[in-house]
This record gives C-alpha cells, sequence and structure tokens, in this order.
C-alpha cells in the first residue's frame, strides 16, 4: 500500500456518521493496484489535528494504458465521505470501467480532513472572511478573471493543491480527460444540483435522473448558497477556481507561460445534501452514479 499509514489517536478520528475507517478506504482502493492499476503518491499530506500529528498519503490511481480517459475525483472536503465511501464499495465497477477505456481515479483527495471531519486543510468550516485553504484550490494556474493574462493567485496556497494541480496537469498530457466526475456533498443545502463545465450537459441531466430515482430532492431553479444560477437542477459554473474548473480549461498559465490545459469535455460536480440524507442513501446515490461511468461514456462518443 506504498507508504505507511500514521496512527493516531481516536480523539483526532471523526466517525459520528459511520464513514468507513479512513485504513479500510485506502484497503479497498489498493485493489485496483492489485489489478496492474498504476499508484502513485502525489504528496504527504502532514497536519495537526487536537494536538495530534497527521499525515496521511494523498494517493491516485490510473490504468496503464493511456489515452483519452475517464477521470474521477472525491473527497476533496473532509466532510463529505458519501463519494469516497461509495468509490470504496464501487471499486470492482471502477476496475471494470478500466477494461475498456483509459482511468484516473483520484478517491480521497483530502484524506486528513476525511479522518478528522475537517472542510479545508486549514479550517473545519468555512467562516465568513477567513482566507481558508481547499485541497483543490487551482488559482496560482487559471488565468485571472479581469486580466487573464495573469493567474488569479501569485502561488499554490498550500502544498497539496500545489501538488494536486501539478499531478492533474502532468496526467492529462497522456491520459487527456473526455469527462471527469467530482463527488461532492454540502451539509448547508436540503436539496441536490450538479454542476457542469464544458460543452456538454446531457452527462449532468442524466445524473439528475440517477440522484432523483435515488431519493435525493433537486433543486431544479433558483440559486446555490453561492448565489450561481441553478437551471433545471445544473449549474454552469466557471470561475470558482476549482480542480474542475483547471479539468475543464483549455489554456492554463504555468511558469508564467499559457500552456494547453486538461480541457475536458466536460466537467461534472456532483453535490447531494448532507444533512438532509443519511450517510447510508448518499453514499448509494453516489454508489450509482459511479455504476453508470459505463454509459455516459458513450453518450460522449
Amino acid at each position: 500500500m506504498g507508504t505507511a499509514l500514521k496512527k493516531s489517536c481516536s480523539t483526532a478520528r471523526y466517525n459520528g456518521d459511520g464513514r468507513l475507517p479512513i485504513e479500510d478506504l485506502y484497503r479497498a482502493f489498493s485493489v485496483l493496484e492489485e489489478a496492474g492499476w498504476v499508484r502513485e503518491e502525489i504528496v504527504v499530506s502532514k497536519r495537526e489535528r487536537d494536538g495530534v500529528p497527521l499525515e496521511f498519503p494523498i494517493v491516485s490511481f490510473r490504468t496503464i494504458g493511456k489515452g483519452s480517459a475517464v477521470w474521477i475525483l472525491s473527497g476533496i472536503h473532509g466532510e463529505e465521505p458519501a463519494g469516497p465511501n461509495a468509490l470504496a464499495e464501487g471499486v470492482d465497477y471502477i476496475k471494470k470501467l478500466g477494461q475498456e477505456t483509459s482511468v484516473v481515479l483520484i478517491p480521497m483527495c483530502n484524506p486528513l480532513g476525511y479522518m478528522s471531519n475537517w472542510r479545508y486543510l486549514n479550517a473545519k468550516t468555512w467562516t465568513e472572511g477567513c482566507e481558508v485553504h481547499s485541497v483543490g484550490d487551482s488559482g496560482h494556474v487559471l488565468p485571472d478573471l479581469n486580466n487573464p493574462m495573469v493567474p488569479r493567485a501569485p502561488k499554490a496556497l498550500s502544498p497539496e493543491s500545489g501538488a494536486l494541480v501539478k499531478h492533474v496537469l502532468r496526467l492529462a498530457k497522456d491520459y487527456p480527460p473526455v469527462m471527469s466526475i467530482d463527488l461532492h456533498e454540502d451539509d448547508l443545502i436540503n436539496e441536490g444540483y450538479v454542476y457542469s463545465q464544458g460543452s456538454r450537459n446531457t452527462i449532468a441531466m442524466k445524473i439528475i435522473d440517477i440522484l432523483a430515482a435515488k431519493g435525493v430532492a433537486i433543486k431544479m431553479q433558483g440559486q446555490t448558497r453561492f448565489h450561481e444560477r441553478i437551471t433545471n437542477g445544473i449549474v454552469s459554473s466557471t470561475g470558482d477556481g476549482s480542480i474542475d474548473e483547471l479539468l475543464a480549461s483549455e489554456r492554463v498559465i504555468v511558469g508564467g507561460k499559457f500552456v494547453g490545459g486538461p480541457h475536458a469535455s466536460v466537467a461534472i460536480v456532483v453535490e447531494t445534501p448532507a444533512r438532509a440524507m443519511s450517510l447510508a442513501k448518499r453514499k448509494d446515490a453516489h454508489l450509482e452514479i459511479i455504476k453508470n461511468l459505463n454509459s455516459f461514456l458513450r453518450m460522449e462518443t
């Protein structure tokens, strides 16, 4: 399993919602390496929780076969466990998908957040006026919205986000994303919705149908809590500085120069209402999305 997982005292761990222990997740994903996939350690995330020093690796898995790929991400925010738990349960579906197409999987982008229920790398929750660091921050390579000749941020906000962005840009050269799916949640909403960036919305529409069939209430119209417009359950969002915007970007800025971005045809972010449903039901909804990845791919070809 690569880097040894560091032990931590129970006071630094969170299991109040029934999420799997973090070691169980690593163990589940190791099945892919055993099946011949390439496992790569992106960076070792090191922080302190409740006075306890912790470190866990952020890892990716990819098929040996290169080419146009399905990208799957999850666990960007630590208090959103449904995605990583669904991926662990659905790892055989992902392995089967890898027999038919190239796949890149980054299943637990924020392991320290997952095990301690901290949303961000430097903060447990979002607080207005405070700078929070997400492992998915990509502003240091994304063109500024007002002056596109410079990046939005002068440097990566954390070692984790810097390493993740570098990893994505490198792999995207050999595994250009035809489709990316990022499994998220939100404990401040009662209805789910889907973000869709890129040129096609057909997959987003299908995911809305899957979520609704699994009992997830969908916010069909109105605004997100970030004042983004929702139309038919879908937010056509750009400019949020996320790893998903990066995956959809045609151009990025690296070392002061413009280079080609991953430019996914579609980059989807799934948002399920974490407080409105049990983890078991949310996980089941995310798992159904995983089971349908192959059918989504056929929709894009």
